[in-house]
């Protein structure tokens, strides 16, 4: 599964939180990383663990072996693992003292990492092993806390609605273009609706994922979480987003309840993959997946603006860290720096986390491109003028609170709570998990 999948479910980040806190207690989040073995100066031994599936794992390790290549006496052991099980796993090597020395992280958990002395300062490498001079400005920032520079971007996506341009189409709509809103959205999903009889929703109700609000949110000014990894929105910012989303669903347009209480992020859940729905939100890196199911009726459209506002903007939810265990630290951060900025390097990896990060290398890599890789990368350069910054990394218990999201839809979407109870009653669990 995708990491840039709002995904239901929150028993991974539920763990993670937990062995982190004992961790904290226990002091035990920098001790030695394993895989670093101490020898001659000049040698190394380093681990790097990432997640993902196995055409990013075999990218990236035939970029690893050309690190070798270039770094005699640096050797590099791989490992990797699927997105459920890898943060699980991350927490448990830390609390016993053999974490790996260079990681794939998520924008998710980074915050919860760094706070508890998990990651390396990066910005004591940058200016000498780490270069960050070519790399987009916006996606830096999503590994930037208060405290320092705990990652660096691997890849940048952005946002997206897919759509099935033959549903749209059958229904006398035109393709959506930069600027359409979302009034002109429920208006287009109210005319597939009807046109198909109720057979085809026009979009997936955006309702029950917390990731969907923050755009939302974005476009009146306002965040999720501050700077501060505080809460940045109001109980009323929640009844205006799940008033809108009831309200399409009472009217037909978005899927019901029956339909949208069993998504979870993945393609076998997704309505607009099954012909069930006309459209749906989505990352434009998980939006790949939907090309081989709907061939080509698949389309793109832009993100639905308001007040103004597009609201979209890079997303660099996968990034790289270095241990703040590892017993070699410079070594640890020439693989991050050649992994972003070695064009060699960007060539082999290709879009496996999304478009490079690096300006040269990005340049490089989309000369390579075709089929559903380049028309990702072509919507992505279309729309990149128009795209904010990235909002601040979300704090330690944000991914409870995104599973938290989802159920309390779920009950309002049922009707056992009304949106304005449902809206009181996020606000109060998120004053409890988000400190």
């Amino acid at each position: 599964m995708r990491a840039d999948v709002p995904l239901r479910g929150g028993t991974r980040t539920t763990t993670t939180t937990a062995l982190l806190a004992s961790l904290a207690v226990t002091g035990t989040l920098g001790l030695a990383a394993c895989g670093s073995t101490a020898g001659d100066p000049g040698t190394a031994t380093i681990h790097f663990t990432w997640y993902g599936n196995d055409d990013r794992a075999n990218a990236t390790m035939e970029a690893v072996e050309l690190f070798e290549s270039r770094h005699e006496g640096i050797t590099v052991e791989t490992s990797f693992s699927g997105f459920d099980s890898y943060f699980e796993k991350m927490s448990t090597q830390i609390a016993g003292g053999s974490a790996p020395d260079v990681l794939q992280m998520d924008a998710g958990y980074l915050r919860e990492y760094a706070e508890r002395g998990a990651l390396a300062d990066l910005d004591d490498f940058t200016g000498d092993v780490l270069d960050i001079a070519d790399v987009d400005p916006a996606a830096l920032r999503s590994g930037e806390t208060g405290e320092g520079r705990f990652a660096v971007p691997l890849g940048r996506s952005t946002q997206t609605v897919a759509y099935n341009s033959r549903v749209w189409a059958e229904a006398g709509l035109e393709p959506p273009e930069l600027g359409w809103t979302w009034d002109d959205l429920r208006e287009a999903a109210r005319t597939i609706s009807a046109h198909t009889d109720g057979e085809v929703h026009g979009l997936t109700d955006p309702g029950w994922a917390i990731d969907w609000f923050q755009f939302w949110l974005l476009q009146d000014g306002k965040v999720l979480y501050t700077d501060d990894g505080e809460i940045g929105f109001t109980e009323e910012d929640l009844v205006d987003y799940w008033t809108y989303t009831q309200e399409m669903r009472d009217e037909g347009s978005a899927t019901p309840v029956e339909v949208t209480t069993q998504i979870t992020g993945s393609l076998d859940t997704s309505p607009l993959a099954a012909g069930t729905a006309g459209a749906e939100l989505s990352y434009l890196g998980s939006s790949a997946g939907f090309f081989p199911v709907l061939g080509e009726e698949m389309a793109l459209a832009p993100w639905p603006s308001r007040n103004g506002e597009y609201g979209a903007y890079a997303s660099t939810s996968i990034q790289i860290s270095v241990s703040a265990g590892t017993d070699h630290p410079r070594e640890s951060a020439m693989l991050v720096d050649f992994l972003m900025n070695d064009v060699d390097a960007g060539r082999i990896l290709g879009t496996t986390r999304g478009t490079p990060p690096n300006a040269e290398v990005r340049a490089a890599v989309a000369e390579d491109l075709t089929g559903v890789e380049k028309l990702l990368f072509e919507f992505e350069e279309n729309v990149s003028d128009a795209l904010g910054e990235a909002p601040p990394p979300p704090p330690r218990g944000a991914g409870s609170l995104k599973r938290n999201f989802s159920r309390i839809y779920d009950s309002v979407n049922f009707g056992s709570l009304s949106v304005e109870e449902g809206a009181a009653q996020l606000m109060a669990e998120a004053r409890q998990l988000i400190t």
